[in-house]
């Protein structure tokens, strides 16, 4: 029985020997650790840091009277012989980026009809050629340019409806009494309506430097 306590006594002095043998090894492998861990998160917390203080351009354009990036033009009187009807748009980039603009018709309604780009199959390009073969006035729609530069830079869009009337050919003459009469009818039965209704598409991508 001593023997045994002696044996037990022997191996609990070797445990506490081995313990303050390594206890400096031990507390030198933490200091180090929690060093290194000190410094990784330094080291992250400056990337996160710079990153979040990065500048980061402003994109800022602006279009007299778009609502959803898109604008409406209304013609109240539409008939052969009509003065030009013209109108004028800016488009202002006040942002730090250029940009590029493009405008195209989404949706027209003369009189009672309405065409609308992606219903009916219909295409800019198909529309366009409707209104091209169809109707007797001629829309068009232009813009100064395409490219607006960054700081104030601006671009005008500019739609022209025109009808001429009075040419001597028979079969135009005929054509325009035909749609002039129309008019005529939707004007004395609509009078708060516009005659024609055009929904143009404001399409404005950043061009990077």
């Amino acid at each position: 029985m001593e023997e045994e306590n002696n044996e037990k006594k022997k191996k609990k002095n070797i445990l506490l020997l081995y313990l303050k043998k390594h206890k400096i090894k031990t507390l030198l492998l933490l200091f180090f650790a929690l060093i290194a861990n000190t410094y990784a998160w330094f080291v992250y917390n400056r990337v996160v840091s710079t990153n979040l203080t990065a500048h980061i351009k402003s994109w800022q354009v602006t279009i007299d009277g778009a609502k959803d990036e898109e604008l409406t033009f209304e013609i109240d009187d539409l008939y052969p012989g009509m003065p030009e009807y013209n109108d004028t748009v800016s488009l202002t980039n006040d942002g730090e980026l250029d940009a590029e603009v493009s405008f195209s018709i989404k949706s027209i309604r003369i009189l009672d009809e309405t065409y609308t780009v992606g219903e009916d199959g219909y295409t800019v390009e198909s529309l366009q050629k409707k209104l091209d073969d169809e109707y007797p006035f001629v829309i068009t729609l232009e813009s100064s340019t395409d490219y607006v530069s960054s700081g104030g830079g601006t671009t005008d869009l500019k739609l022209y409806v025109t009808w001429d009337f009075g040419d001597g050919d028979e079969e135009k003459d005929a054509i325009d009494t035909y749609w002039g009469e129309k008019s005529y009818d939707f004007t004395k039965n609509n009078p708060d309506t516009p005659s024609l209704e055009i929904v143009v598409n404001v399409d404005v991508s950043q061009v990077n430097n």
